[in-house]
Formats: C-alpha cells, structure tokens, sequence
C-alpha cells in the first residue's frame, strides 16, 4: 500500500520537492544577488519579485507535510497570494523603467502593490474557492470561480500591463546588447507566465495525468528565473 501510494503521489513529489524546491533555491539566491548590489530603487522592487516567489514556494514545500484541512487551506491561499504579489512587483519593475522613478515613485509604487493585494484577499470570499483535504489526496483543488476571479485578476492589473510595457522598451531600445538583454527578460516573463497559468489550470481540472504532465513540462522552465535576472540586473 505504501509503495501505491509513492507512485500516485510522483506529480506531486516532480512538482513540489523538485521544480518548486529549485525554484525557492534560485529565487532567495536571485534576491541576494540584486540586494547585494544596491539595497534601493529597482533592486528592492526586482527583489521583491524573488522574496514573493521564494516565500510562496517554501512555503508549499513546508505545508506538504501537514494533514490539517483548514491549517493546510489557509497555508495554501497564503502560498498563492504571496506568489501572485510576485507579479505586481515585477510589474512595477518595468513601470519604473519604461516610465522612470520620478513617475513610479515609492507613493505610486505603494498604491499599485497594496490595491493589487487588496484585491487578491477577495479570493478568500469565494465559497469553497480552494479544497485540500483527504479527498483530494491533500493537493489543492479550485473551483470554477476562484480560478476566473484569480486569473482575470492578475492578468488584467499585473501580465498584461508588464507584457505591454515590457515589449514597448524592447522596440524603443536603439543599442543592440541593451536590447539583447531586453530579450532574455521577455522570454524569461513569457515562462513565467507560463508557470503561473499553467499551475492554475492544473489545480483546476484536479487531473492526475495533466498534473503528472503539466510537473514535468514546467521543469524546463525553470531557466526563465534566470533570463528574468540575466536580462536586466546588469542595467540596474
């Protein structure tokens, strides 16, 4: 019985102690890295990004153990409202830079993290919005609801507007390495949200398979978190 066990529980051991394992790794060593340069400016809101990212992660790997309905839920939604911030803060990143610091400043700044964050607490008024217990095998499972509010939410006030703005500096940059560098930054976001739309769906649908795919399809992508770093931590 144990052994069935191991091998149902596989797409969450790929998911959770491999690719969410690495990722917290890479994402508190990513926030080290830019916060040794210059603890001001871009390089907290960039190390934002990664504090966001690695607290969520860890996080999910700590609550993998927990057999606790509503202490293991309340973990769950933290997890994800932590790794969603993680979107606003790359958001504002590029605000600033397509916009300059005298724009976004730290008021501005302020208002766009905390009504994104505001928002994202009205996933918590969802009914049954998030479901982890011995039924679902302890792996999250959304509802309909939470997952259209969710998406539509980050991808409206946080992907849209850092894709937009993101592939705007792109075509206004005249120097060649700048733009280069430009580059691995969009390609490394495009994978990220990837990973973000991709993990949606598959705590949506709740299916075994497309869990078990979607855990070894999201290992690849792990390099984005680097092409996000690569591309513009030189520049800041």
């Amino acid at each position: 019985m144990l052994l069935e066990e191991i091998i149902i529980d596989l797409p969450r051991f790929i998911q959770i102690f491999i690719v969410q394992g690495l990722i917290g790794i890479i994402y508190l060593y990513m926030a080290y890295r830019i916060l040794k340069r210059e603890a001001k400016g871009l390089n907290l809101i960039l190390s934002g990004f990664y504090v966001c990212g690695g607290t969520g992660v860890i996080i999910n790997i700590i609550y993998a153990f927990i057999f606790q309905e509503i202490i293991v839920t309340i973990l769950h939604f933290f997890t994800y409202f932590v790794l969603c911030l993680s979107l606003v803060f790359l958001m504002v990143f590029v605000l600033i830079v397509a916009k300059s610091e005298a724009k976004i400043n730290k008021h501005v700044q302020r208002i766009l993290i905390l009504s994104f964050g505001i928002l994202l607490l009205g996933l918590l008024f969802i009914p049954n919005g998030i479901t982890i217990n011995s039924s679902t095998e302890w792996k999250p499972v959304w509802s309909i609801l939470f997952f259209i509010y969710s998406i539509i939410l980050c991808s409206l006030f946080a992907i849209f507007p850092t894709i937009y703005y993101s592939l705007r500096l792109y075509n206004k940059f005249e120097h060649q390495e700048l733009k280069k560098r430009w580059k691995y930054f969009i390609i490394g976001i495009f994978a990220y949200f990837f990973l973000y739309y991709g993990t949606s769906i598959s705590n949506t649908l709740a299916n075994p398979t497309f869990r078990l795919v979607w855990s070894l399809i999201s290992l690849p992508t792990l390099i984005s978190l680097y092409f996000i770093y690569y591309g513009v931590v030189k520049q800041i």
